[in-house]
């Protein structure tokens, strides 16, 4: 079955409407918190100067977008991203600089980037506006450890957190303990300025403080949570010795204690999230004739679990179907508990489990893809599968079940086909996955 036209079609539905400069520009055009930079300085009582920080895989477009929708209003700014682009680069110069971080394990370079950045800004003051940018990997790709806690303690941890499969809220619970920019921090740092927060929301249900690790939003979470996930996955004796005395000490002078700084604060604005990317795709799927629903814009838990129980519901709804074209769309962001030494993402690792269940089922595909265009450590977005899928790895000698065992599903669609490359895509709302029935 081939699909690809359709496909690509809804697929450029959903990443133009979460676009992050159409997104900012939006947001900039609608909203009268930035009714003060429209006009000239002249004209402006008390005008204020404008700032950027912009951190995330978004960094560089959403800077993009504030800059085309507030040309020459900008005094300095920064971006940390993952890829620099030179084009966007030349662009945000003179006024934004662009530095870069790494992601999904932060390293000397996402510290490092992070103490220039607040260099660039500088000493600011309470006239002053810095509008915060921010985008989904800002976690990693800026750091900023407490004292006493190094890069290889951060990369250790990131690594344990990653590989027992704990949900981006717990990983993030956990790192804001650890950074000084997180859990409102960075809000604590640019003061005495006015910080606005542009958000582009790449955490299921949109919890604003986890986010990038809510750099301008005060956490809600406290030590006595982080100390709870560490249990839940066992990792009491695994943790970098820096990070368990660190614990230690913010367990006993603060488990009890509000930790909330009242004082630090943002104005908030959340630009594009899933469940927009979502609708987007639905009505192109629905204008190509495909009767679509969106199931959920939530989607969480083990992915080779999640991709079984989706493929178990396309067989069903296919016999249901009859011959009319279907297409359900699910939203979120799944997890992997990594037991082998493969190579592979979230995405991957779900179609591949899907297409075990599809096998020999015509007439359907599975396509699970990052909005980001990176799936986990890899240059792929995602995978499609259909029940072909797995007969096509028979024929070549390769043992599906073997791959998936090992976390290796990129090295099995890439002998088999399948991979979704479409590079990084400038945006970050989670993942997509569409079933379809023909």
């Amino acid at each position: 079955m081939n699909v690809g036209d359709d496909l690509r079609s809804i697929l450029q539905a959903a990443f133009e409407r979460v676009d992050p400069i159409n997104a900012v520009i939006h947001a900039i055009n609608s909203n009268p918190i930035f009714s003060e930079f429209k006009f000239d300085e002249r004209n402006a009582r008390n005008f204020s100067h404008l700032f950027i920080w912009a951190m995330g895989k978004a960094a560089q477009t959403m800077s993009f977008g504030l800059k085309k929708a507030l040309p020459g209003k900008i005094t300095r700014g920064v971006t940390i991203t993952k890829h620099n682009d030179p084009a966007l680069e030349k662009y945000l110069l003179p006024e934004i600089i662009s530095f870069e971080g790494d992601h999904p394990v932060p390293s000397r370079r996402s510290a490092q980037a992070t103490r220039s950045a607040l260099s660039v800004l500088g000493r600011l003051e309470p006239q002053d506006t810095v509008v915060c940018l921010v985008s989904g990997g800002g976690s990693a790709l800026a750091i900023y450890p407490e004292e006493g806690i190094t890069i290889r303690d951060y990369q250790q941890l990131t690594r344990l957190l990653l590989k027992c499969g704990a949900t981006i809220q717990e990983i993030n619970t956990i790192r804001q303990q650890v950074d000084r920019i997180k859990g409102g921090g960075l809000a604590r740092l640019l003061q005495p300025a006015r910080v606005i927060s542009l958000i582009l929301s790449d955490v299921v249900g949109d919890p604003l403080d986890v986010i990038a690790s809510g750099p301008t939003i005060p956490s809600h979470h406290t030590m006595v949570d982080a100390d709870r996930i560490v249990r839940k996955y066992a990792l009491e004796d695994k943790l970098p010795i820096h990070v368990q005395l660190l614990f230690q000490r913010r367990m006993t002078q603060f488990a009890n204690q509000d930790h909330l700084d009242k004082k630090v604060g943002a104005d908030i604005i959340l630009i594009g999230n899933n469940l927009l990317a979502s609708q987007a795709a639905k009505k192109q799927a629905q204008q190509l004739g495909f009767a679509t629903q969106i199931v959920t814009s939530t989607l969480q838990g083990e992915a080779r679990e999640v991709g079984k129980r989706l493929a178990m519901h396309l067989k069903a709804a296919k016999r249901r179907a009859g011959g009319e074209k279907h297409c359900w769309i699910y939203g979120g962001e799944t997890t992997v508990t990594i037991r082998g030494k493969g190579k592979g993402g979230r995405n991957q690792e779900l179609a591949l489990a899907a297409a075990l269940e599809l096998q020999g089922c015509q007439n359907v595909c599975l396509l699970s893809i990052a909005t980001d265009g990176e799936d986990g450590p890899t240059d792929a977005a995602g995978a499609i599968v259909d029940g072909n899928t797995i007969t096509n790895g028979v024929v070549l000698g390769l043992d599906a079940c073997h791959f998936l065992a090992q976390n290796d599903a990129y090295t099995y669609f890439e002998k088999i086909g399948g991979l979704i490359k479409t590079g990084p895509s400038g945006t970050n709302v989670n993942d997509l996955v569409f079933l379809f029935s023909l």
